[in-house]
């Protein structure tokens, strides 16, 4: 692969040398046809090395995002960089990685073709249960296994990089931007730092100017899930050199000191991640995988719902329904349909951890009486010394499970606000509202 830098590095330098007039700095705008084969539809994405559009492949007839080579700003290094990064990434076939389908690296402006993601990363979303995070986690690692075994190291593990897709009801982890991994063992490029990638996630032994390895990569599923745990890195600072000494030097404070009743066994792999020499940490992502699997999560509930005996329904209808829930956490039915709300219910009981819920509203009459029947019927203990809505969060926070809200028009303003509460503060909760008119809450799509 050095033999291959190295030519395309030439060729670059040959090339920019040989002319400097615009094809030397290729622009390319929406609607450029690039090759003849990619019509640039937007741009989604830009980076120190790279520009990325959402394009459409002609020949595929498929939508496809392709990555170009930054002209303003291209040099030796970032060419070498992206040539490695095209080689790499056309190499690795795996379901959580993003399947590269074409790599051209032809003057003026190399590219590289792949999927395109359509959901949202990892950095977007503040909320996670312990299951989410241990769900999340060993996607990630079963990515980086895959990675290891091939030979190479990913280098730029963060919240940006990990895409998180919904198939059906769960998440589904895609990793990308293979633009800093390398061939375990090799050299950096010429002008190269080993502190390449993200502060907060960079391994003491790459401060100290090691080369990248397995351990460093671990080091910085670490300080991903110490973040997803905890809200914040593991370490931080204005200015960026004390982050780098903290790497070094600091202890990193437990993660149960910022969040209550953590697993032992997650915090106990989470330190063990971001132990300051590598030998101390994992020796593979398979060994970190294997620990997972052990975290014993807070207990969930003894029932898995209170659904009734299901009536008869439009089996299109509920599959239209049930469509429209996989992408939208809060559903109402108009016209007070409960028969068609409890189908759909029934036959999402395998989706939802903590079961399927039926909460009806039909004889009660008060706003205020909204939020303690949805606590009765999930039997939450009531405590005179704590807000009743503070104990039913505290209890659907680590739950995974769909609340279906029956004839709940005539209180249509206080289940809008229980609805608003719940989705902000408990991120595995779905509801299914049965209504006579909308909520009219921005999280709300009507059917």
């Amino acid at each position: 692969m050095a033999n291959f830098l190295s030519r395309v590095s030439q060729a670059f330098q040959k090339n920019k040398a040989a002319s400097s007039d615009s094809t030397s700095k290729a622009a390319f705008g929406i609607g450029t046809l690039i090759n003849q084969r990619y019509r640039l539809d937007a741009e989604i994405g830009r980076g120190g090395m790279g520009i990325v559009y959402r394009a459409y492949g002609l020949s595929q007839e498929r939508d496809v995002a392709i990555k170009i080579i930054n002209a303003e700003t291209a040099n030796a290094l970032s060419l070498g960089q992206f040539a490695r990064e095209a080689q790499i990434s056309s190499q690795l076939h795996h379901p959580h990685i993003t399947t590269v389908y074409e790599t051209c690296m032809d003057e003026p402006s190399p590219y590289i073709v792949m999927e395109l993601l359509h959901r949202s990363c990892l950095a977007d979303e503040s909320r996670f249960t312990y299951a989410r995070i241990i769900d999340i986690a060993e996607q990630i690692c079963d990515a980086l296994e895959y990675i290891h075994g091939q030979g190479f190291v990913y280098r730029d593990l963060k919240p940006a990089n990990v895409i998180l897709e919904r198939h059906g009801f769960r998440t589904f982890v895609k990793l990308l931007d293979f633009g800093l991994a390398r061939p375990r063992g090799e050299d950096y490029l010429p002008n190269e730092s080993s502190l390449a990638g993200t502060v907060f996630y960079l391994a003491p032994e790459l401060i100290n100017g090691q080369p990248a390895d397995i351990g460093s990569d671990l080091y910085a599923l670490g300080a991903l899930l110490y973040e997803m745990l905890t809200g914040r890195v593991p370490f931080s600072n204005i200015n960026e050199q004390n982050i780098l000494t903290q790497h070094l030097e600091e202890k990193v404070s437990p993660p149960s000191q910022s969040r209550s009743d953590v697993p032992p066994e997650l915090e106990s792999i989470i330190l063990c991640l971001l132990e300051k020499d590598p030998k101390d940490r994992f020796a593979f992502a398979k060994d970190v995988l294997s620990e997972l699997a052990k975290v014993k999560l807070p207990s969930s509930s003894s029932s898995r719902g209170n659904l009734p005996k299901v009536e008869n329904a439009s089996q299109e209808e509920t599959a239209r329904v049930i469509q429209i829930i996989e992408s939208n956490k809060l559903v109402t039915l108009l016209n007070d349909d409960e028969a068609l709300a409890v189908a759909v219910g029934s036959r999402l009981t395998d989706q939802f951890t903590d079961g399927i819920w039926l909460v009806r509203f039909d004889s009660v009459q008060e706003p205020t009486m909204v939020l303690p029947t949805v606590s009765s019927v999930l039997g939450v203990s009531e405590n005179p010394n704590r807000p009743p809505a503070v104990m039913l969060i505290e209890f659907l926070r680590e739950k995974n499970l769909l609340l279906i809200l029956g004839h709940c028009g005539h209180l249509a303003g206080a289940c809008a606000q229980f609805a608003t509460t719940i989705l902000s503060a408990c991120p595995e909760v779905w509801i299914l509202a049965v209504s006579q008119r909308p909520l009219n809450i921005p999280e709300e799509q009507v059917i």
